[in-house]
C-alpha cells in the first residue's frame, strides 16, 4: 500500500493515526461485551475505518453527513463522547434517541450527523435536500453521503443522483463497496465493471480510491469538498474495501471465500498506516503501546459508566412533546361576505400565500415555472419568487398532478 503524505505534517499523520486507532479498539471492546452477553448486537466495521474517519476529516465541523451503521468512525471523528454513544447503543435514556432504540438509527444537530435509513439508499435523496438547502441559504457547503454497493440496486440511488446532477447540488456520494450486500456478492449485484462507471450516464464526475488508505480517502474528499463548495456539483466516489466481519454478528461470514480474508488481511487500514509512520519514524512500538493504554483506560471507562445510566421511563407527555412541533394555532373567524371561486384559483391562492409568507418554501414539480402549470395555477409565481423558488425546479416529475411544495426549515 503506497502511503502519500504530500504536504501533512507528522502531527496531523499522528492525529489520522489516533484517530483510525479508536474507533478500532472502541469495537474490539464492543465485540468482548457481545461475547459476555453484555450487549446484544452489534455491526462491526472492522477494516473499513479509513473511509469513514478519512472522510469525515475532511468535512468541516458545520458541513452534514449521512452515515451508515458501520461507519463508527464518523461519530468518533466528530468527537461525540462514547459514553453518550454507548448510552445510546444500550438503549439508555440519556441516549440520542431517549432509549427508543438501540442502534444507529439517530441524528445529531449538534454534530451534523442525520441518522442512518435501513435501506440505505433513501438517505441519498436527504442529501440532496440538504445541499438544496444550503445553495438556496447561498452557504458555500458540501454533503457527504454514505451508501453501500447493495443499494446501488434501488431506484433511490438513480433518483438522487439524477436530481443532483440536473440541479447541480453539492453532494459527494460515497459508495463503501466492501463486497458484499449482507451474503450477495457484487458479481450478483451489477454488470458494469465498476460502479463509477454509474456516473457517466448521469454525466457527473466519478472517483474510485483505494478505501483502505487513509490518506487517499482524506485527500480525495479533501480535494472535493473544496472544488464542490466553490462549484457545485455532485461527484460519486467509489470506495474499494472489505468487510472483514459478517453484515453483523449474528449472520457469520460462511458465505465469504477463506481466500479473501487472507487477501484483505494484508491490506488492513490500520496496520498498513502504523507500519507506515514507524517507517517515516513518527511512531515508535513505545508510543503505540502508551497511545493504547490511554484508549484502553478512557474506553473502559466511558462504557462502564454508560452502563449506569438511567433506563427510560414511559412517559405520554414527554412522548407527544418530542413527537410534536409546538404549535399554538391562530384562530381567524370568516368574514362577514363570502366570496365565490374557482376552486383552482383557490389552490393557487393559497400557494401564494404560503410562499410569501415562508422564505423557506420551494415549489418542485414539471412544466411549473414558465409554462405555470398545467391548470395554470402556479402561473406568475416564477416572475414574483425567483427562479430559485420554483423555476429551477421544473426538471423533475412527481405524480400525475405534477406540481407539490416543500418548506425547507430555516435551510437546516
Amino acid at each position: 500500500m503506497h502511503f502519500n503524505r504530500r504536504d501533512k505534517d507528522d502531527k496531523f499523520l499522528l492525529n489520522l493515526y489516533k484517530k483510525l486507532l479508536y474507533p478500532r479498539m472502541v469495537e474490539d471492546k464492543m465485540l468482548k461485551l457481545l461475547r459476555q452477553g453484555r450487549i446484544g448486537k452489534w455491526f462491526s466495521g472492522i477494516g473499513q475505518e479509513a473511509i469513514a474517519v478519512g472522510s469525515t476529516l475532511a468535512m468541516r465541523s458545520n458541513e452534514y453527513i449521512l452515515p451508515m451503521h458501520r461507519n463508527l468512525g464518523v461519530f468518533t471523528s466528530r468527537n461525540i463522547p462514547l459514553k453518550k454513544l454507548m448510552a445510546q447503543w444500550q438503549g439508555k435514556a440519556t441516549g440520542f434517541t431517549k432509549g427508543r432504540d438501540r442502534s444507529f438509527h439517530f441524528g445529531t444537530q449538534d454534530y451534523k450527523i442525520i441518522g442512518m435509513i435501513s435501506h440505505l439508499g433513501p438517505q441519498m435523496a436527504l442529501a440532496d435536500g440538504i445541499a438544496l438547502a444550503d445553495l438556496l441559504a447561498n452557504r458555500k457547503h458540501a454533503t457527504l453521503v454514505y451508501t453501500g454497493e447493495g443499494a446501488t440496486s434501488e431506484g433511490d440511488f438513480h433518483e438522487a443522483i439524477n436530481v443532483a446532477a440536473v440541479w447541480s447540488l453539492p453532494v459527494i456520494f460515497l459508495i463503501e463497496n466492501n463486497g458484499y450486500g449482507l451474503s450477495t456478492p457484487k458479481s450478483e449485484q451489477y454488470r458494469c465493471k465498476n460502479l463509477i462507471d454509474k456516473a457517466i450516464g448521469y454525466g457527473i464526475e466519478g472517483r474510485q480510491i483505494d478505501g483502505n488508505n487513509i490518506l487517499e480517502v482524506y485527500d480525495t474528499i479533501n480535494q472535493l469538498t473544496m472544488e464542490i463548495r466553490k462549484d457545485p456539483r455532485p461527484v460519486l466516489v467509489e470506495c474499494m474495501t472489505f468487510r472483514m466481519r459478517g453484515h453483523e454478528e449474528a449472520s457469520g461470514t460462511k458465505y465469504v471465500p477463506q481466500e479473501l480474508f487472507d487477501e484483505w488481511a494484508k491490506k488492513d487500514p490500520l496496520n498498513n498506516y502504523e507500519a507506515y509512520l514507524i517507517e517515516q519514524g513518527i511512531l515508535t512500538a513505545d508510543t503505540i503501546t502508551d497511545i493504547k493504554i490511554q484508549f484502553k483506560k478512557d474506553i473502559e471507562i466511558a462504557v462502564e459508566e454508560a452502563f449506569e445510566e438511567p433506563e427510560p421511563i414511559t412517559d405520554t407527555i414527554q412522548e407527544e412533546t418530542d413527537m410534536y412541533f409546538p404549535y399554538q394555532p391562530e384562530v381567524v373567524q370568516p368574514g362577514k361576505s363570502a366570496t365565490e371561486k374557482r376552486y383552482l384559483d383557490a389552490i393557487s391562492d393559497a400557494l401564494d400565500l404560503a410562499m410569501e409568507k415562508y422564505p423557506n418554501l420551494v415549489l418542485m414539480g414539471q412544466d411549473i415555472a414558465d409554462y405555470g402549470g398545467a391548470f395554470k395555477i402556479t402561473d406568475g409565481f416564477m416572475a414574483k419568487f425567483g427562479k430559485n423558488r420554483g423555476a429551477q425546479y421544473t426538471h423533475l416529475r412527481i405524480g400525475h398532478c405534477r406540481c407539490w411544495f416543500r418548506p425547507i426549515h430555516k435551510w437546516l
